[in-house]
This record gives structure tokens, C-alpha cells and sequence, in this order.
């Protein structure tokens, strides 16, 4: 039986032109979430990965798959549709997943046969069993998957100009922002897979570079972070020359060891939520982590950059607590803080989780 996992064109950015500029070599990575869901489908099926985002597909020319499965973010939900609406019409039924689907599950089923919420770990069998004998249901429910039993994403199925590789090995965030899915979708509990899969699958990356996607890869607690420090002296013993970027909170400056082993283990950038230049912002938002202990940012930075990590900072504008003028406040806050790239957000209110980020 032959499956097309499809990640949808996202209008709102234009990365499919490559060789129109070279920095969205950096701004595209390999679809993760498809890749796990391959690493979950039996063998019986033949899968083929899609990602619009390298380019666009006609799929009339295509061999007709039994199942189209497709995961999509808010902004990718019009493309999801319409590549929905070409399957259905071809008689091919199609499951879509991800955020979007989950918050907007009504609407999601006015285009689609079936909707997966939540984490797919949990259900993608059962979905794969009910299109086999033809008697999908409309709804599975995901729930939350056990981290220990992850299936390892399929990296091979996916080939292509990509400079980065993707890999997570964490899911939840302890934290809440206000403004952020990730609670919402994968909730405030931070699970973990076990370092010994993680690293089986970094074998398995075929880029130099590499994304680690996890929303909060040291965490907040002390045995977050020892969980850290054991998952980079494990790469740094394994040695596999691979350079990798993740998305960190601010504490990262506070541990001198745990600095110096993400470098060893081949760390070369970081990215940090700073959100805000004033407290009211930060309280508004919910980032009271970034409030503690009357932090020098400013130090914080240097001390990442000490260690040869670049840093990231990103902020958003467009809370309540903003003024005329908000624009330039964080340019030059994240110059005080001498950061390395300035990442700024406009706050957006997405359907089903209150406020996200564009």
C-alpha cells in the first residue's frame, strides 16, 4: 500500500526559492513530525515524503496513494486544504494532523476524512489499520506520547538541498507562556526520550548541521539540566562532527559546565526567547522565569558567547502593555544585550490555543 506524507507550502513565507537567496538554505529544515510519522508505519506500507517547501508538486503526475497524510501549522492550513481537496477528488482519503488540526478540529473535518490530535505516537497504528480495511473514524485522539517509546524518524526518506537535520528529543515546556502552543499542544510536563535512542537516531542524520527542535532543550530544574550535561557527553563521546543549534532558556548562562559541554558536543548557536524589553511585558506574557533573580541579561549573552555559541534573541511585539515606539525599544534592547541576531515576532491571536506568534 503506498502512503504520501505532505508538509504544505506556507504562503506567509517564502522559502521554497533557494537559490533566490541563500539564507533560506538556513531557513528551512526537513519536515520532523512526517519523518516520525514514517518511523511509526509498518513495512507493508511504501511511504513517500513531501515537503511543498522545496518546491511545487503536480500531483496529478503521481502514482495515486491508497492514504494521504498531511500535518500542518495554522498558517499552512489553505495549502493543507487544497491538497486535501485534489486527493478526495482523486477517491483517495486523507488523515491531517498537527497543530492546526487539533485546535480547529471542526473546520479541519469539513476538509478531510479523518483528523489525528494531539501526539500521533499513541494512534497512528489504529489509523493505518482502519484505511487498510476502509472504515476510518473521524477523530483519534493522541494524547500524549510516552517518550521511552518513540519510533526513530525515518531520515532517509527525505532527500534535498537541506543544510539542516532534524532531530527532538524532548516535548512539553514547564513554563506557559502565555503566548506559546506548546503547553497547549504538548503540555507543561517535560518528558524526555532516553539518551541512548536519541543518539541512535543522531547516527542516523545524514547533514553536518543539525536542528535540535526541542522547545526547551536544558529546561528549568536541576535534574533538567543534568539530563542535558548527559545527553552532551554522550555526543561528545560518540564524536559523529555534527554542529547543531536548539532553543534554550536564559539559565543555560548560569551553569559554566553545561556551557562547556553544548560546545564540546558541538553546539554553535542558541536560540532564547527574551519576549520582552519591560517587566509588564514579561508578566503579561507569563515569562516571570525571565524575572528572576534580577538577571543581567547583558552578562547572560556574553557568557554564551564566551563559550563560542552564537546567540539568538527574540522578542515580540504587539502586547497590551506596548507603547508607540515598541519597535525600536527592542532593537535596542537586544543591542544592549549584544546579541548576535534579532528575531522579532508579532503577537497573533491562532484559533484554539489564544495567542501565538507569526
Amino acid at each position: 500500500m503506498l502512503l504520501y506524507l505532505i508538509n504544505p507550502f506556507n504562503s506567509l513565507v517564502s522559502l521554497a526559492n533557494l537559490k533566490g537567496s541563500r539564507w533560506n538554505r538556513y531557513r528551512v529544515w526537513k519536515p520532523l513530525g512526517l519523518l516520525t510519522v514514517a518511523g511509526l508505519t509498518p513495512s507493508e506500507w511504501q511511504i513517500r515524503i513531501i515537503d511543498e517547501n522545496m518546491g511545487g508538486r503536480d500531483y496529478g503526475g503521481l502514482a495515486k496513494p491508497d492514504l494521504v497524510g498531511i500535518s500542518a501549522f495554522t498558517s499552512q492550513s489553505s495549502r493543507a486544504y487544497e491538497v486535501a481537496a485534489e486527493f478526495r477528488r482523486r477517491g483517495v482519503p486523507v488523515v491531517m494532523g498537527g497543530i492546526h488540526a487539533t485546535m480547529c478540529q471542526d473546520e479541519a473535518l469539513e476538509y478531510v476524512d479523518a483528523v489525528v490530535t494531539g501526539e500521533a505516537e499513541n494512534v497512528w497504528g489504529e489509523v493505518l489499520r482502519d484505511a487498510r480495511d476502509g472504515r476510518l473514524k473521524r477523530v483519534y485522539s493522541g494524547g500524549y506520547a510516552d517518550m521511552a517509546c518513540m519510533s526513530r524518524a525515518r531520515h532517509d526518506l527525505l532527500q534535498g538541498e537541506y543544510t539542516f537535520g532534524a532531530i527532538q528529543t524532548t516535548r512539553g515546556c514547564p513554563l506557559n507562556c502565555s503566548f506559546c502552543s506548546v503547553s497547549a499542544f504538548n503540555g507543561r510536563r517535560y518528558r524526555h526520550r532516553p539518551i541512548e535512542e536519541v543518539m541512535a537516531e543522531f547516527r542516523l542524520i545524514r547533514e553536518k548541521w543539525v536542528l535540535i527542535v526541542d522547545d526547551n532543550l536544558v529546561g528549568t530544574t536541576c535534574a533538567h539540566i543534568e539530563r542535558a550535561k548527559d545527553l552532551f557527553r554522550s555526543l561528545i563521546q560518540a564524536d559523529l562532527g555534527k554542529r547543531w543549534i536548539g532553543q534554550v532558556t536564559v539559565n543555560m548562562a548560569d551553569d559554566e559546565e553545561l556551557m562547556s559541554l553544548a560546545v564540546q558536543a558541538g553546539c554553535r548557536g542558541v536560540f532564547i526567547g527574551f519576549e520582552s524589553p519591560t517587566p509588564g511585558g514579561l508578566e503579561e506574557v507569563g515569562k516571570k522565569f525571565n524575572l528572576l533573580k534580577g538577571r543581567n541579561f547583558r552578562a547572560s549573552v556574553r557568557r554564551l558567547q564566551r563559550h563560542d555559541m552564537l546567540v539568538v534573541g527574540s522578542f515580540i511585539m504587539g502586547l497590551d502593555t506596548d507603547k508607540a515606539g515598541i519597535g525600536r525599544q527592542i532593537a535596542k534592547t537586544a543591542n544592549r544585550y549584544g546579541v548576535d541576531l534579532l528575531n522579532a515576532l508579532f503577537l497573533t491571536p491562532l484559533p484554539g490555543h489564544g495567542s501565538g506568534i507569526v
